[in-house]
């Protein structure tokens, strides 16, 4: 065992000394600087919380919190929204496992893509000329186009199409482990399709419901390059304000931004784990 022992710990030792150099040792420097004031262009050597008082006694810090809760909450629910059935007609529907492979194939095509490339495809898809706006115009739906780009609707609309795969995968794992035989049996004591779906599928499923929202909601909260891109700085997020702080060289205020965007999303993970501590597990 002792010889065991050694050898994993010779194995992961590379990968921890390279994790802790190249993340934990720069993220740290960047974080300690949360304790600096920043003036006059310069970040000034001396420890003090003025720049965490600021931060947290300002009212458009908290603008932009809940700018940035509101756009991961939507985006999550509308992904699970949509990723549900998805996920559900792909385990019920498609029978053949060549079948599956290739639809398992189309949904994660989107994540093969780099995120910049499909939100400037975005761009020009919800564009006043663009596709969504001429068929709507086409079919008489509308008569002017709807602005959806430079607002949190087009951010929203995004973010949604590229959270897709992670809202659809944890519900489709958790599907495919589901003992058929419970429905079997809900069905002999009279129950229908839906009776069944919403008194045995759907709560044993909600595991995978919460882990898909808890991966789509930290994606979104942490997400940088849709809502620069497609909200046109309009949308003011956490990750943007990291982002302008840290160009503008002010390093105290991007990493105190940083500190409350990390606490959000530890938040909604333990807020997650202690749902889902009490949900009914799938054997």
């Amino acid at each position: 065992m002792k010889v065991r022992g050694w050898l994993a710990v010779g194995l992961l030792a590379p990968v921890v000394a390279l994790t802790a150099g190249l993340y934990l040792v720069p993220l740290g420097v960047y974080l300690i600087n949360g304790f600096h004031r920043f003036k006059d262009g310069r970040i000034l050597p001396v420890w003090t919380l003025d720049t965490y008082a600021a931060f947290f006694t300002d009212a458009f810090s908290y603008k932009i919190m809940r700018t940035s809760l509101l756009l991961a909450a939507i985006v999550t629910v509308l992904a699970l929204a949509i990723g549900y059935p998805v996920a559900y007609a792909l385990h019920t529907r498609v029978r053949g496992a060549k079948a599956r492979a290739v639809l398992a194939v189309v949904l994660f095509c989107p994540l093969m893509i780099s995120v910049v490339v499909r939100t400037y495809g975005w761009l020009i898809l919800l564009a006043n000329q663009g596709l969504v706006n001429t068929t709507l115009l086409r079919l008489g739906l509308i008569d002017q186009p709807v602005r959806l780009l430079f607002n949190m609707q087009g951010v929203v609309i995004s973010l949604t199409h590229i959270m897709l795969p992670f809202a659809i995968f944890p519900i489709y794992s958790v599907l495919g482990k589901l003992d058929a035989s419970l429905k079997e049996a809900a069905r002999d004591l009279g129950a229908g399709p839906w009776a069944t779906f919403w008194g045995v599928t759907l709560p044993l499923t909600l595991p995978g419901v919460a882990s898909g929202g808890v991966i789509c909601f930290t994606l979104a909260l942490s997400a940088f390059v849709t809502p620069q891109l497609l909200g046109g700085g309009r949308v003011q997020v956490l990750p943007l304000t990291v982002y302008n702080s840290t160009v503008e060289i002010n390093w105290p205020e991007g990493a105190v931004t940083s500190v409350a965007l990390l606490a959000l999303s530890v938040l909604a993970v333990w807020a997650v784990n202690r749902v889902l501590r009490r949900l009914p597990t799938v054997a």
